[in-house]
């Protein structure tokens, strides 16, 4: 005896077609649609701007750390750059 949840195949499509996905559409003017979008962009300009600055900071403490190795073992700048 076969234990199935679905005893036929139209049970399982009956099921599928009850699902959610799909049955929710808005329909926007073209400039709702730009401010939206522009919002995004905003935002997205945001974040990528706090990574930059990140970044940045980063690369500086990182070239105030090899100078002061540099310093503090008398290492010329062509003799780094020759490793």
């Amino acid at each position: 005896m076969q234990h199935s949840y679905y005893r036929s195949p139209f049970q399982l499509i009956d099921n599928i077609m009850q699902l959610p996905f799909g049955s929710d559409v808005y329909v926007i003017s073209d400039s709702e649609y730009k401010k939206i979008r522009k919002k995004q962009a905003e935002d997205e300009i945001a974040v990528l701007q706090k990574r930059l600055e990140a970044y940045e900071r980063s690369a500086l403490s990182l070239q105030e750390t090899i100078d002061e190795l540099r310093s503090e073992h008398q290492i010329a700048l062509t003799e780094a750059s020759e490793e």
